[in-house]
């Protein structure tokens, strides 16, 4: 597993929303920097999750309430933990 950290990480409790090929996935973010983020899911990461897939992250638990999600890279897979790395901002 790459260890190299681009950017200063700082620690997070904030709940958010990670989408995989049109479902939702609940989670908290243990740790953030201007690259990515580091999600602890509520169940593990769904089976097919690899890294290099896209998926859309959005930073708070109901999806009505934030207009903004993140287009992601997921770079890191473990378990329950996902790492992702931003690409794109985009206004809903």
């Amino acid at each position: 597993m790459n260890k190299t950290v681009k950017h200063s990480r700082i620690l997070c409790a904030a709940k958010c929303i990670l989408r995989f090929d049109g479902f939702d996935h609940h989670g908290v973010i243990e740790n953030i920097s201007l690259s990515g983020a580091l999600i602890k899911l509520d169940h593990n990461v769904p089976n097919g999750v690899h890294p290099g897939d896209r998926c859309y992250m959005t930073l708070c638990s109901n999806l009505d309430s934030y207009p903004v999600k993140y287009t992601c890279r997921v770079i890191r897979v473990d378990l329950a933990l996902i790492g992702i790395e931003f690409l794109e901002l985009n206004m809903m």
